[in-house]
């Protein structure tokens, strides 16, 4: 084989030498073009030598694991003289001679990798067959292999009502949620998740409960308990009600759709049920047109006294912080005042922010702990949220 392709090699070199004399010395090229289709030209004058080498065949066992509905672990081991590889994953099977599966996987590839990787890939549809396919490439870049597999995600569970779940009391920053169990004795885990933040951990973890049960382990590892202990303390029995701000130390955001969901689960951190939930929004905060007028009276050490009058009863807030820690709110926020401040409100009240509200003309002192400092006042309408704009008053407090 490789006499013959050296003459022809030759030849080659001959014919091109001949229509080099004729064609004013023109560059001489050789293409070579591959069964996949693909091209690639070479100078002639800057081949040394040709040789013929057998590709060494690559192989890889690729095992698919712990399927879920929507998800499904796969371990992709690379081989020894493999360089990198094509991970292709779909629900049409490629079908052809080898050159067109591989022509197929470089169109249709995920990812790339040049590593074994071991993943766990969520957003499958329930019942449906993928086809999972890796093309490796050896050393030289050489397609030297391919390899495949099959997978079916698991159908769509039937709820058997293990739970229901009542949601009343609705305002714009809470709600009371009824979690009752039909099995009093079932452990079981609930919470209250937005909108978006549950389709994040969906699109993440391939479910919510998946989602949820990586945020419990952290949690657990980070507070020094096995997870067994850790389940010992947060997992339920028999009905729960809660105000969610009790469930997730927060208020809810107005206007803002929220699931509030269970799962059984087992101290070991098996599940015992699907995940049932409960839709539900919050109110929408109404914009005031409160006009609101602070002056700062007298300063202190430990704060200043002020002078507020409005053109309506709306409640509104009053609140103080050093002016270099109101920046870095600020600066977080990207310069928006109003998101700098709901922000600077959630962690000062933790959700109770409107049992500090005032209404109409009011004269008071706003204290704080800075003295001899440079201080700002966050003056808003604020029912459930902010409802106007905000202004922001500079003041210094007197050293002590």
């Amino acid at each position: 084989m490789k006499k013959i392709i050296t003459i022809a090699v030759a030849a080659l070199f001959s014919m091109v030498s001949f229509a080099q004399e004729t064609t004013d010395k023109a560059d001489r090229v050789m293409m070579i073009k591959t069964v996949d289709g693909e091209s690639t030209a070479l100078m002639l004058d800057n081949v040394k030598d040709i040789t013929v080498e057998q590709v060494a065949p690559l192989t890889m066992d690729i095992e698919v694991s712990n399927i879920t509905e929507t998800s499904m672990d796969i371990d992709f081991p690379m081989p020894e003289g493999c360089k990198y590889w094509l991970m292709c994953i779909q629900k049409d099977e490629i079908t052809g001679t080898p050159a067109e599966v591989r022509k197929a996987i470089k169109e249709k590839y995920n990812d790339e990798f040049k590593e074994s990787k071991f993943l766990r890939i969520p957003n499958f549809e329930p019942g449906t067959k993928y086809y999972i396919y890796a093309l490796m490439f050896d050393q030289d870049g050489v397609a030297a292999g391919i390899a495949s597999t099959s997978a079916t995600t698991l159908e769509k569970q039937v709820a058997k009502d293990e739970f229901t779940i009542g949601v009343d009391g609705i305002t714009k920053t809470y709600a009371n949620v009824t979690f009752t169990p039909k099995d009093n004795t079932m452990k079981y885990y609930y919470s209250v998740v937005s909108e978006s933040e549950r389709q994040q951990m969906i699109e993440k973890y391939g479910s919510l409960r998946e989602g949820e049960l990586e945020y419990i382990k952290y949690n657990a590892q980070s507070s020094g308990f096995e997870l067994n202990e850790w389940l010992g303390y947060v997992l339920a029995e028999g009905p729960t009600t809660k105000d969610t701000r009790d469930i997730i130390q927060t208020n809810l955001t107005p206007g803002t759709k929220y699931y509030a969901f269970c799962f059984g689960l087992n101290t070991d951190g098996t599940f015992s049920t699907e995940t049932y939930e409960k839709e539900f929004t919050t109110e929408a905060v109404v914009p005031s047109d409160n006009v609101i007028t602070c002056e700062v009276v007298k300063t202190y050490s430990d704060g200043c006294d002020v002078k507020v009058t409005t053109t309506n009863t709306d409640p509104y807030m009053v609140t103080t912080q050093k002016a270099s820690a109101w920046e870095n709110y600020l600066s977080q926020a990207n310069g928006d005042k109003k998101l700098a401040a709901r922000e600077l409100l959630r962690i000062s009240y933790g959700g109770y922010a409107d049992s500090y509200t005032k209404t109409g003309n009011q004269e008071f002192k706003v204290e704080t702990s800075s003295s001899n400092s440079d201080c700002v006042l966050i003056v808003c309408g604020y029912d459930s949220d902010i409802t106007t704009d905000v202004q922001i008053i500079p003041y210094k407090t007197l050293a002590e």
